[in-house]
């Protein structure tokens, strides 16, 4: 069966589709341009939003750190709460300030009830509830700049739904030409349509409006690193961080380049300056398994496994259950050794277990699902297709109950797993169509469309497979190994 997919344009063409118009200069909310900021202090107000330019400029730790100032001079600031949650990288955090938001609903404005309903939803893994609220929530302020274009970055960075983020962000530019942030979401959002020229053109435009910020010369630099323009790269990373030494993003995107770069001493040097800067302990966490991650790339598996046991230990010592949970995960995906993948999947599990009353139901769900696509990767490569197919049925009910995008199209890419396992590839492109942000089920894509004879579209997916230079455990492992499978990458 297939499942239902939610889908993110749920009445988005007209939930945001409401005439200029319609709009007047009443103060009332339902007139208004911009969704209302509702606190006692102007204090806090001021704070909240600088917190707001900071996240615009991706200085996500300044940006947290004010909105927790407003907080402190406004207990029952709503709306700072529910950025938090949306922001940071601490389960406890997340979890705690997510509860005070939906805690503070009834003393705040309609709108920022439905911005709160969004960002809660969607966290506690009531997605059809959340996207409702969301596009609500749009249609209430359709010329809302930053409405329009943090809903279309949410769309882009965690839902890869890039044609309805492009229109959002566009609209946002429609009411500010000169909203610079836009410029490098849209830059981002053709890196990932294939156009790299406009990439760079409006990275460009962004360095321009922004010359004196971090951010716009790390954005260029990583399309030119899409460009496959490594030294150029390097050098616009090396500009922003003397624009601001502090700025850890560009510190860790040095050892990204270097990695792809195939210098995987030189990325590990960049790497531990990165952790060694990290602002929270979630991005440490983050950046401790991207140190890890070269071994792999390297085929050095066994200095991978130490690395991979130390993220996991940091990890769990510092709460960041689901990288402790993705540390085993991840060590399982390239473990040649059936029973050895086996127990760390089971540990991944165990810690997601332990973890369940301390993370969202999305960040568990989403980590769940990614685990039984392992599962049933594992079974296949051990020739039982049994066991894999009760993992698949186990998947596809997580993917069927309103489920996040991400859960249903890690379903999706292990269903097409199963299906090209049986040799049936008419239906394995299909279900993996639907997961074509993940470079194995890519790899997995072009092999189905070979086995089926479609050469266009295998050789128009493998160059895509080729100049795709976002860094993750499933790129390393698709460009590293001949099979679709993740775990042939140690065969």
């Amino acid at each position: 069966m297939k499942p239902l997919r939610v889908s993110l344009v749920l009445s988005l063409a007209t939930g945001i589709a409401i005439a200029a118009s319609a709009l007047s200069d009443r103060t009332d909310e339902g007139s208004t341009a911009k969704l209302p900021v509702t606190t006692s202090s102007q204090a806090a107000a001021r704070y909240f939003e600088t917190a707001m330019v900071n996240y615009e400029n991706h200085r996500w730790n300044f940006a947290l750190r004010d909105w927790n100032e407003a907080i402190r001079l406004d207990p029952n600031f709503a709306q700072a709460y529910v950025w938090i949650c949306f922001t940071t990288a601490n389960p406890a955090e997340e979890a705690r300030d997510r509860a005070k938001a939906k805690a503070l609903m009834n003393g705040v404005t309609p709108g920022e009830q439905l911005l709160i309903r969004w960002l809660a939803g969607v966290h506690e893994n009531r997605y059809v509830e959340g996207i409702m609220a969301m596009n609500d929530m749009l249609a209430m302020f359709p010329h809302d700049k930053r409405l329009n274009f943090m809903v279309g970055y949410w769309l882009f960075r965690w839902q890869d739904e890039y044609e309805v983020s492009k229109k959002l962000t566009l609209r946002a530019l429609a009411d500010d030409p000169n909203y610079a942030t836009c410029y490098n979401q849209l830059g981002y959002l053709y890196s990932r349509l294939g156009d790299i020229d406009k990439a760079l053109e409006y990275t460009s435009k962004y360095m321009e409006l922004l010359p004196n910020q971090p951010n716009p010369h790390d954005s260029y630099a990583e399309m030119l690193r899409f460009a496959g323009r490594y030294p150029e790269a390097l050098e616009q990373y090396r500009t922003a961080l003397k624009v601001d030494p502090t700025f850890y993003i560009s510190q860790k995107e040095l050892g990204e380049t270097y990695s792809l770069m195939g210098d995987e001493e030189q990325a590990r040097t960049e790497y531990e300056k990165a952790i060694q800067e990290a602002p929270s302990e979630g991005v440490k966490a983050e950046y401790l398994q991207k140190l890890a991650l070269t071994y792999v790339r390297q085929k050095k598996y066994a200095e991978a496994d130490v690395a991979y046991l130390d993220a996991a230990a940091q990890a769990h010592a510092m709460k960041q259950w689901i990288w402790e949970a993705r540390a085993r995960r991840t060590m399982a995906m390239y473990e040649p050794n059936a029973a050895a993948a086996l127990k760390n999947l089971d540990e991944a599990d165990a810690v997601l277990a332990q973890a369940s009353d301390s993370v969202s139901q999305l960040d568990l769900n989403e980590e769940k699902a990614h685990i039984l696509r392992v599962r049933v990767e594992r079974a296949l490569a051990a020739g039982d297709p049994h066991t894999a197919k009760a993992c698949l049925a186990e998947l596809e009910k997580m993917a069927s109950s309103g489920s996040s995008v991400n859960t249903q199209r890690t379903y999706h890419g292990a269903s097409g797993t199963f299906l090209f396992d049986q040799g049936d590839y008419s239906n394995a492109i299909s279900q993996l169509q639907e997961d074509v942000a993940n470079p194995l089920s890519m790899k997995l894509l072009i092999a189905a469309y070979r086995k089926a004879g479609a050469s266009d579209d295998a050789a128009s997916l493998s160059k895509k497979l080729v100049d795709w230079k976002v860094p993750s455990t499933e790129e390393a492992l698709a460009t590293s190994s001949s099979s679709g499978s993740a775990v042939a990458a140690k065969k």
